[in-house]
Order: C-alpha cells, then structure tokens, then sequence
C-alpha cells in the first residue's frame, strides 16, 4: 500500500483533498461562480470532475463487468461547444457478444437571472453510430450550452470481456481538476496495468472490501457444480489525479493514446475456483504460432494459394523474368482488381472464395489473400503484423493480440520489400503513411520474436519552380508554377485531389493566384512523381509606385504548428521531407529591384535550410529549400526543430519590392 501524498491544490475557488466524491446533479456555488481556471486563464473549458469505477457483477455464467461514469465539464466560452458533443465508444465481437451501455443522464446548467437553470438531454437524442465491424459510438449532444455552462452526464457500460478491464484516460484536451479511477477486482482474474505518464499518483490506495461474495454452487460457464460457493471478498484500487494539463500540441504524433496519461489493465491470469491457474499472457512466439493455425489468418493464406494457381496462370500478365517483377505485377494485380472497405483488421472477414468474388474486403482478406499469391508464385513472402498510428505503439513487452490491428507483406525476391495491397495510388514497394509506426513483428514459426522496422527514411520532395512576368499594364503577375510531388508526398497529393482538377484548382487557388489553366501529369504511375502544372494570375500589393511580390508565391510553409513551449514526446513526422524552390522574375525595363530578401543558410544534423537571391540581366533569382532529415525527432530536439520551422515561416515568405523608375512616371 502507498502512502498518500497530502498536497492540498488552490484552483481557483477549489481546494481539494486527495480524494474526492461529488453527488451527480448536486452543483456547487463555487462551481457556478468559476469565471477561469486560476492555472491556465486560457482556458475556455475544464473538466471539473472525472470519475470511472468498474465492478464485477453476478450473472447466470459467472462475471460481467460494470463499468460506471460521471463527468463534469464547466465552458468559460460557449464557441467550445465540440465539449457538448459526447461520444461514448463500445464493443462487438461478431460473434454475438456485444458490450451494452445504458442508464445515460445528462444535464446542462445555467445561470439565467441570478437563478440556476437544468435542461435535461432527450433520451430520444441519444443515437448509435457504427465506426467499423467492432465498434459503435453511443453519441448525443448537450441541450443549450451558453457562456459557463456547466455540463454533467453518466452512464453505466457491461461488458461481458473479461480480457480488456475498461481504461481510463486521466487527461484531456482541457485541463482536469480531478480525474480518479476505482477498479475493484476479484479473486478469480488478475489484471496487469501499464500507467502512462505518471511518475505518482495524487491518491492511490488499496483496501480489501467489506461485503462478502459468493461464486456460486452452480457455476454455468463450467457445466457443473463446484460445491456450496465459494466466498470471497473484493480488492478495491483507487487511483487519483489531479491538476492535469490539457493535451493541447498533437501537431506532428503518430496518436494521442501513445502520449496522453492513461491506465491500461490486461488480463494476466485466470485463477479458477475449481483449482488450477491460466495464464493469459502468452509470449510472442505462441501468439505467431495462433495466428499461424488461424482459420481467419494462416490457413486463409494457405487457402489463397490454393485458389492461386488458375489465377496465376490465367489472370497475370508477368512483364519480366525477375522475381521482383513478378512481386510487382502480383501486388499490382491486387491493387487494379481488388477494393479495400477501408476497415482495418489482421484477421480475414470472409471466405477465400467469397472474397474472390466479391473483390471486396478488409486490410486482411487483401494482405493475407496477396501473401498467398505470392507465395505460390514462389515468392517467398511473410505477414507482418503492426499497429497502425492511429491505435498506438506496440510494448514488445506485454505480447498481447489486440495490440495490433494491421497485416502487411515482407516479400523476399531479389531484394526485401514491405508491401501492402490496398492502395492502389502508391508503388507497389511501399507501406501506406497509417502503417510507418516503429515495429512490425514477422509472423513465423520461430523461438525468437523477430521485429522489423517500419520507418521510412528515403525523403519525399516537393519541388516548387515559378516563372513570372510582371504585368506593367495591371502591375499583377503572370506566371507558370509547376509542383512535382515524389514519393510519399507524390501519394498525399493523389489521395487528397483524386486527380480532379477541380478539387487541385480550389486548393491552390489562395495559394498562386487566379488559375487560367491547369493540368497534371503522372497520376496513373505510382514509380513516377506526380506533376501539376499551372498558368496564374497573381494580384501583386500596391504602394504608391512600389509594387510587393512574393517571389515563392504563397507556396511555403505560413504557420507553425509547434505553439508549445516545451514537449515531452517526439516531433513525428512519418518520413523524412524536403521542400525546394526555384522562381525567376523578369523585372521590365522600367523597374528596379528596391528591396529582396538576405540569403540565409543553415545546416546541421537535424535540419538544412537554405536560402539565396540575386539578380541578373534584369531577372531575379530566387531558389530555397527546407529539408528535415529524420522522420521522428526527440523529445530534446523540440526546440531546435520548432525554432527552425519558425524561421522557415518568417524567411520563405518575405516580400521582394519594386519601384517603378521616375522617369517612366506618366
């Protein structure tokens, strides 16, 4: 047991002790009268109070876990009102087994006339919203949120899943006066917990409970009696924040669960009544070895091959001898006649055949169907699973099954390859940007778990060259811009326009001037960069007999995302990138240059930024470029990278200023 830390916290007019209990729909006078948070005035929300407790409850085949909640929110600013909308997560497994939630409540409380006012949510504006095959939302939103609003609301989640004890998230994107997690467990399931972002609990205690229960004489999950009951009595934890931060700079991560201070249980052991220990924590081999015998996994690779051979024979047009190309017209055939339904998944969702047919279907029944392929074309080719950046890092530490969601392809042919068949607008030999998340684990029949990295360190470019002619009638520029995107900046570039000249055109438009023609190059060849070639009109600033140009255009970095002052997790930028820039102005005969820009340079082991102007023949001459040499930067390296962004802001988008000579004045 933990000692408690006594530490009395002044927040605003609030003064808490360790551990706090607030009874639901009874609000305070200090909680109305709380015009800002006393240690972030910024603040336009906070959570006032935050408290989950999960319990295991009594049914007909043993246990089922409640999980309880009851949040409150006081809004400073009403234009927060993305705090009023309320999704509440929860799980089905497929198989007839769903997580439940019910006994939803919520209020909003005003103060209207020196009088406290309660507008109670409609259970008729609860509605469910399906994410993928496993996940729905529970959302509503609350009723009239005005200026210091405070809201409250709870509800109950069953989950018959042992496996995954509910979490709990201390923190938020507004700071949290007090965020407090009760757990109280059973003799009969032992749980591990991995506590992120915390050094020590506010509060955290662990007492035995006072009521005593019964498993009882018939326990229907084993068939059979197991005597007269066994009693036992529950070990309750508590766990205690407070005066959380917000987690506000999710600028450049990979996800805010792999950073924002959490709990996480895992089920370790099963201690059964009848005698006899499981444990449930296997080891990353045995967990290779599951996948492997996996009618959804291993045997649906097999399957694939088998169904392989017509299609192989009848449906490939191999363009080479190499076994590489014939990996890159395999994964190309995927890509061109198979459609991903953009869920993710390592496990197959449909029959071998159905899938065929259908030529539909997850991450899964794409990648596994592909391996199998590959494999009968005597490629020699391996599943790798991962986490996506969006579901957090894997801890190699715990080897648990549902810390990845993802399953790509290792191919071995004439040189090693990741590859993934569901995007069909990047080559054939590179992962989709959601799977560059450190560590895949090779799927295969080995004593030692092997890892392989997914970090992409070839740098992606986008090169800028501008060519402009000023006006001397309108004193606007013309000019021709060219973008050539390569690599995975070539693929952001395909997924975000579609090639729709349209979509290209209202993007760029703030950014170049008026578009008078456009067109593209290169989007049917994932090996080739991407090209978007445009000719503009730019509408320069006037000054009397000066005119300002941009000489890079608007086309440069014009905000830093980095606002903190310091950080405590990595600058994560997917890959390495550069940006280069290359413009040229005919400046007519009756101009001179007044004023352009200082070159500037910079070049170390993080960063290189250069800068450099001139002026030749009446044309000016400027080329620059930004390149960040790593894709992940340290915690330590924060400042120095937000420093350079900054700097690039300010340096890249500095004017140029001509002057219209005397003696051409009309």
């Amino acid at each position: 047991m933990r000692n408690l830390l006594f530490i009395s916290l002044l927040l605003s007019q609030f003064v808490f002790s360790q551990k706090k209990d607030l009874e639901f729909g009874v609000i305070s006078d200090s909680e109305i009268e709380m015009k800002y948070y006393e240690k972030d005035k910024e603040a336009k929300a906070v959570v006032l109070y935050d408290k989950g407790e999960s319990i295991f409850f009594d049914i007909d085949n043993g246990y089922n876990i409640q999980f309880k909640r009851h949040k409150r929110i006081k809004i400073f600013d009403k234009s927060e009102s993305q705090h009023a909308e309320i999704a509440i997560p929860f799980y089905v497994d497929g198989f007839g087994k769903t997580e439940i939630i019910k006994s939803i409540e919520a209020f909003t409380y005003n103060t209207t006339n020196g009088k406290l006012t309660r507008k109670a949510l409609s259970p008729s504006n609860i509605y469910e919203e399906r994410i993928n095959d496993r996940w729905r939302h529970k959302k509503f939103v609350f009723p009239d949120v005005q200026d210091g609003a405070i809201l409250e609301y709870r509800y109950i989640l069953e989950t018959p899943f042992h496996f995954n004890l509910p979490d709990w998230q201390f923190q938020d994107k507004i700071p949290t006066l007090y965020s407090e997690y009760q757990v109280s467990m059973i003799p009969f399931y032992e749980y591990v917990f991995i506590a992120q972002g915390v050094n020590d609990f506010d509060y955290q205690n662990s007492v035995k409970g006072k009521t005593k229960r019964s498993w009882g004489s018939i326990n229907k999950s084993y068939g059979k009696n197991i005597g007269s009951g066994i009693e036992f009595q529950d070990y309750i934890h508590t766990y205690v924040l407070t005066d959380i931060p917000a987690f506000t700079d999710e600028s450049y991560i990979s996800s805010i669960n792999d950073y924002i201070i959490k709990m996480d249980f895992q089920l370790a052991k099963f201690h059964s009544p009848r005698g006899g220990t499981t444990d449930i924590i296997s080891t990353w081999p045995e967990l290779n070895e599951s996948l492997l015998k996996n009618e959804k996994f291993g045997k649906y690779i097999k399957k694939s091959s088998r169904l392989a051979k017509k299609i192989l024979l009848e449906e490939i047009n191999f363009t080479g001898n190499t076994s590489s190309q014939k990996a890159k017209d395999i994964i190309e055939y995927v890509k061109n006649n198979f459609e991903w339904n953009g869920e993710y998944g390592k496990y197959a969702s449909q029959d071998v055949k159905d899938f065929f047919n259908s030529k539909r279907g997850n991450v899964a029944d794409i990648n596994l169907f592909m391996i199998g392929l590959l494999n009968e074309a005597e490629i020699k080719t391996k599943p790798i699973i991962l986490s996506t950046r969006n579901h957090g890092k894997i801890s190699t530490g715990y080897p648990f099954d549902h810390f990845t969601n993802y399953v790509v392809a290792l191919v071995e042919s004439d040189y090693s390859f990741l590859a993934d068949g569901t995007e069909d607008l990047l080559s054939y030999n590179k992962l989709p940007t959601r799977c560059n998340n450190e560590i895949g684990l090779i799927v295969e029949k080995e004593a030692t778990p092997k890892w392989i990295s997914l970090k992409n360190n070839f740098p992606s470019k986008e090169r800028n060259t501008i060519t402009m002619i000023l006006d001397t009638v309108t004193q606007d520029v013309k000019a021709q811009v060219s973008i050539k995107n390569t690599e995975y900046e070539s693929y952001a570039a395909k997924k975000r326009f579609k090639d729709d000249s349209v979509e290209i055109r209202k993007f760029y438009e703030d950014k170049i001037g008026d578009i008078k023609r456009s067109r593209t190059n290169g989007y049917k060849r994932n090996d080739f960069p991407y090209s978007m070639l445009f000719e503009t009109k730019y509408e320069t600033e006037k000054l009397g007999n000066n005119i300002v140009i941009m000489p890079f255009l608007n086309l440069p970095l014009s905000k830093n995302s980095l606002t903190q002052k310091e950080r405590t997790y990595p600058v994560d930028f997917v890959y390495p990138w550069e940006n280069q820039f290359r413009s040229s102005l005919e400046v007519p005969k009756n101009y001179s240059v007044l004023d352009m820009p200082k070159d500037y340079k910079v070049d170390n082991g993080l960063v290189e930024i250069q800068l450099k102007y001139s002026l030749t023949d009446n044309t000016l001459f400027a080329q620059g470029s930004y390149k960040f040499k790593k894709s992940i930067y340290l915690a330590k390296e924060y400042a120095q990278i937000k420093n350079s962004l900054d700097e690039i802001v300010k340096y890249f988008n500095q004017p140029v200023v001509l002057e219209k000579n005397e003696d051409a004045i009309e």
